[in-house]
């Protein structure tokens, strides 16, 4: 009878201790962790707090990016600075450089035309929401895989794949970098190389652009005057509607027949 009651008496604080860890699994989770930044030396715990600085500005960065991006906006690097968003630890410059160079290691967008479905990341308080992490507790690695970059001769562009058109970033940028030739030329090569179709007069009449017919008419020729893009080429419909398209991408014939299409017979097949 006697080791009969040893042995409940031995088992039952295990079962005690196992009712209670599956009762609050969390909190028997928790105590290493708890346990693991008690033991971080004062180098280690300034490390991870550190990082932590660096992660929640660049998070801020970033989602500033892509609500910018939603509103059909470019985002230059040097607004970081002009916005004060880095942390208190670091100088602007010094996070402007460090962020960028994050982004570029990272796995993050080709400034191209997205393959597939691309989906934004949520802000880093969404993600953590209902985490209570405390500041010795090291933030993850921030999602980049939607953030493409455009290097100009004015700046660093930025913008989310996931949000805006690699063809209205370029537009954009074009705009900002302040070249109507060159914005002229990447439209009318890009339209002829993704799509491919030759451009109309009117479609630099809408944003960004919002030039008139004459102004467009007018870039041409000083893009047929430059004799530096001899592939841009322009022809009328039988309505005399001006279309122009790259033959790097489209031959004259193609060019031809598809502004035709565009222009006359696709009004008169919807």
């Amino acid at each position: 009878m006697k080791p009969c009651v040893a042995s409940d008496e031995t088992t039952l604080p295990a079962e005690e201790q196992a009712a209670q860890e599956e009762t609050h699994p969390q909190a028997a989770q928790e105590e290493p962790a708890e346990q693991a930044a008690q033991e971080l030396t004062e180098e280690q715990r300034a490390a991870v707090r550190t990082h932590n600085a660096f992660v929640r500005a660049a998070d801020d960065a970033l989602t500033d990016i892509r609500q910018r991006s939603y509103e059909g906006k470019l985002t230059t690097s040097s607004r970081w600075k002009k916005l004060s968003m880095q942390p208190a630890n670091m100088d602007a410059r010094e996070f402007e450089e460090q962020l960028l160079l994050y982004i570029e290691q990272h796995d993050h967008a080709k400034d191209e035309p997205a393959m597939g479905k691309l989906v934004a990341p949520k802000p880093l308080s969404v993600q953590l929401e209902g985490q209570e992490l405390s500041e010795d507790d090291p933030l993850p690695e921030l999602d980049v895989s939607d953030i493409a970059l455009i290097y100009g001769k004015k700046g660093i562009y930025l913008y989310s794949l996931a949000l805006m058109s690699h063809s209205y970033a370029h537009a954009l940028f074009q705009t900002a970098e302040s070249s109507d030739v060159s914005t002229f030329v990447d439209v009318v090569r890009s339209e002829s190389r993704i799509y491919p179709r030759p451009v109309a007069a009117d479609t630099f009449m809408n944003v960004p652009y919002l030039w008139s017919v004459k102004k467009t008419l007018s870039v041409y020729e000083r893009v047929v005057q430059s004799d530096s893009f001899n592939d841009i080429q322009m022809v009328r419909t039988s309505l005399g509607t001006p279309y122009f398209y790259s033959t790097i991408y489209l031959s004259n014939a193609q060019g031809k027949a598809l502004a035709e299409w565009y222009g006359v017979e696709k009004g008169l097949n919807p």
